[in-house]
């Protein structure tokens, strides 16, 4: 400790008020340029004791000329420098002003608990710094505090300071929950490296996460795993999304596999195709067209079956006839000389049932051809 002075006394701006605090402790050698003590009896209201601190800001706030012959130069703006700068020179690492502590005694240990608690309260815009935060999807809405304009405040009571010693785990800083010791106690809770530390952390995690992700990404068939879970590719309709899934294939696989399958499809439905061929060829032809009764090959209207035994015109004359509105198609009845001839041979004709068939259904009179 290199000083420890009591019932300093210190004019804030305008020289009408006076901070007056109860000790004043230096100790530059383990980090501590300057310590501000204020004493707490409980004989005064937790208002009075948190207004204290909104004295000790004002205070800090007051600059100087700064007299370093290095800043003769600059502009009378930048030729300023907080006074507590001045009047307790060195490196003052820590951001913010310099730290105050409560130390409070004269009641029972919970009655000073919720002292502590409702100063703390009452004086929050003293030391409780300015809330940061970037709006980004994986923070959670998590930030950092700045401490350029606040008072750190640690407190603790008399008894634990007896106990423990100043160094000891005694002190509380506002802010932030627990007991620490005095080293511990000044750095500052949430600060900015803590918030990038964290969001180290949450992007390493979520870069662990994808890449087990991708891992469940693996292609089924050659093992590939991929460095994105979408890509956009360029289909025959246009640009289309490709996502991979859990079980799935990559989009070379996936292009192999789906020409396969379509090959597949071409050759299965070919060999309907030639079957129904087949099968139509040994059937009589179109009446009309005398054509297959399957159509012409590879017409839009080619049956892909085998026609059924009551065809008689192949699907493109059945579509002109429609088209034509030229009705049903009624074969021609068969002449006296035809049946006559049925009764000693078979006849050649192929559609000669029927013809016999619609000649009882559709009478001669009337009968449209």
């Amino acid at each position: 400790m290199r000083s420890w002075s009591t019932e300093a006394e210190f004019l804030l701006p305008g020289g009408r008020r006076k901070v007056r605090p109860d000790g004043v402790w230096q100790a530059p050698e383990i980090g501590v340029p300057v310590l501000m003590v204020e004493v707490d009896r409980s004989t005064m209201s937790p208002e009075r004791v948190a207004a204290k601190f909104t004295a000790y800001r004002e205070l800090f706030r007051t600059k100087v000329r700064d007299s370093d012959p290095a800043l003769a130069d600059r502009e009378p703006a930048d030729r300023t420098v907080h006074w507590w700068r001045r009047t307790w020179p060195g490196p003052h690492s820590r951001a913010g002003y310099p730290p105050v502590a409560l130390v409070v005694t004269g009641a029972g240990p919970v009655a000073l608990a919720n002292r502590q608690d409702a100063v703390a309260d009452l004086a929050g815009d003293a030391w409780g710094g300015s809330w940061w935060t970037i709006t980004r999807h994986d923070n959670d809405g998590d930030g950092w505090r700045e401490y350029d304009d606040a008072v750190p405040v640690i407190a603790t009571t008399l008894e634990l300071l007896a106990e423990h010693g100043p160094l000891g785990p005694v002190w509380w800083r506002y802010g932030r929950p627990g007991r620490h010791s005095l080293l511990d106690a000044l750095e500052s809770p949430d600060t900015r490296q803590a918030y990038d530390e964290r969001q180290a952390a949450r992007e390493k995690k979520a870069r662990q996460d994808h890449r087990e992700w991708m891992r469940t990404l693996a292609c089924a068939d050659c093992g590939n795993v991929p460095k994105e879970e979408s890509t956009w590719e360029y289909g025959p309709d246009g640009k289309e999304q490709w996502t991979r899934r859990p079980d799935g294939r990559c989009w070379d696989c996936h292009q192999k596999e789906h020409q396969r399958r379509e090959e597949k499809r071409k050759a299965e439905a070919q060999a309907r195709l030639e079957t129904a061929r087949a099968a139509n060829a040994q059937l009589r032809p179109c009446w009309t067209c005398r054509g297959s009764i399957g159509g012409k090959a590879g017409s839009r209207l080619e049956l892909k079956e085998k026609a059924g035994p009551d065809r008689l015109e192949c699907p493109r004359c059945v579509s002109d006839r429609e088209e034509k509105e030229l009705g049903l198609l009624v074969l021609p009845a068969p002449t006296r000389r035809e049946l006559l001839a049925a009764r000693v041979s078979a006849p050649a004709d192929q559609w000669w049932e029927d013809r016999v068939l619609h000649a009882k259904l559709y009478p001669a009179r009337g009968r449209r051809v």
